[in-house]
């Protein structure tokens, strides 16, 4: 049997607290949405709501949850900050109005992106190989922090509320982070990012070693590599952007492979135990802006081809602007998961990454003709009334090229 298509909305709890729980459920069913990413856990940021009645520039409570965790299901989690609005019950009217109304609810949750938990464990986060930490970021590798992810996913299970859960940052998180005034004066290409982006923490170190890997060796290279650029930083051009250096690097040098595969099998088995904590709910699998396109999820150690077995999608952040770069992702991303009901096309309707309606409309269109059924608009508060109608039409449009 044909899945029907499902159109999805991602949202935040302020928004919905500022229209109210019904008429934002009702205005979903007026756009044609039948499914809402409500965020439960978050990291920080600075937003510009162009709706919002409450405030026009909002900062989120930094890396707080934004339900109430029961204290049994959140054993062996992290002193993670409540939100305010967590005490407000406007989860359990959401739930409550969804379920009247046929809209299925998942849990958008932020993992191991949170600055707040850095601050707090810093040995807990990820460090390069010159021995930097990076505060914004968890590494998977310590088993603290797996436990923390646990007790995320048990506890949204208790809930009773979603239907799924979605894994943002499960992985190991990238350098660049857009942190407060981050100033990088040095041309960096895709092969020093990445290596800027591999921790060397502690845990990695025991885990790498156990599988094999001889850790500080690999870390001394690192490090000869990235001086190797720093010290020559008149020697940029367009070369820069290329991925060459990256691919050339990762065929010459078997211990950098053998460290790609060890994160990957660390995540693997990291989403294989959430998988058993959040039963009978499904997880979800996002894809990530740090890696830029979606194709370089690997580089945080998420394997499709490991993980289909055990999500029910992976949200393909298609937030390049032309539908060009999306579709030939999408099709790259297609043949590792070879499944497109694994897929969740999740555009970006804002400025500047979405110019105009037949701009989006040509990314979905393309996404259905490969058998994509499960699309995903970001986001509701970000969007002026004109945009959010653009959500309407392109619910038409993916509906009726269904039938």
């Amino acid at each position: 049997m044909t899945k029907p298509v499902s159109v999805e909305l991602f949202a935040y709890p302020w928004d919905i607290l500022d229209e109210g729980e019904a008429a934002f459920l009702d205005h979903c069913l007026k756009l044609g949405v039948n499914r809402v990413h409500v965020a439960a856990s978050y990291h920080s940021g600075k937003f510009l709501l162009p709706r919002n009645t409450r405030a026009r520039v909002y900062f989120p409570e930094p890396g707080a949850l934004y339900f109430r965790a029961p204290s049994a299901a959140w054993k062996g989690g992290l002193d993670q900050p409540a939100s305010g609005l967590a005490a407000t019950g406007w989860l359990e009217k959401l739930a409550a109005g969804a379920s009247a109304r046929g809209i299925e609810l998942s849990a958008w949750t932020v993992f191991f992106h949170n600055s707040a938990l850095g601050a707090r464990y810093p040995a807990l986060t990820i460090q390069n190989a010159f021995g930097d930490r990076y505060p914004f970021a968890l590494c998977p590798s310590q088993p603290r922090v797996q436990d923390h992810g646990a007790a995320l996913c048990r506890s949204l299970a208790t809930l009773g509320f979603f239907t799924s859960i979605d894994l943002e940052t499960i992985g190991y998180l990238g350098y660049f982070h857009g942190y407060h005034h981050e100033v990088t004066a040095v041309p960096l290409g895709p092969m020093e990012k990445f290596l800027f982006s591999l921790c060397f923490c502690p845990a990695c170190r025991v885990g790498g070693e156990a599988a094999g890997i001889e850790m500080e060796p690999l870390a001394a290279e690192v490090r000869r590599l990235l001086m190797c650029r720093m010290r020559s930083d008149d020697a940029a051009g367009s070369h820069l952007d290329s991925a060459e250096h990256l691919v050339t690097l990762l065929v010459m040098q078997p211990s950098l492979q053998h460290l790609i595969r060890f994160r990957v099998d660390t995540v693997t088995a990291l989403v294989k135990r959430l998988s058993l904590e959040s039963a009978p709910m499904r997880l979800a699998s996002c894809t990530s802006s740090f890696v830029g396109s979606p194709s370089n999820i690997w580089m945080e150690g998420i394997s499709p081809a490991s993980l289909k077995q055990l999500v029910e999608c992976f949200h393909l952040l298609a937030y390049a602007p032309e539908p060009a770069d999306v579709n030939a992702d999408l099709v790259f991303f297609l043949a590792m998961v070879e499944n497109p009901d694994l897929l969740n096309l999740t555009l970006n309707l804002g400025l500047p990454v979405t110019a105009t309606l037949a701009q989006a409309a040509a990314k979905v269109e393309f996404a259905r003709r490969q058998g994509v059924r499960r699309f995903s608009f970001f986001n509701y508060g970000f969007l002026g009334d004109g945009r959010l109608r653009w959500i309407q039409d392109l619910a038409r449009l993916v509906r009726e090229s269904s039938q």
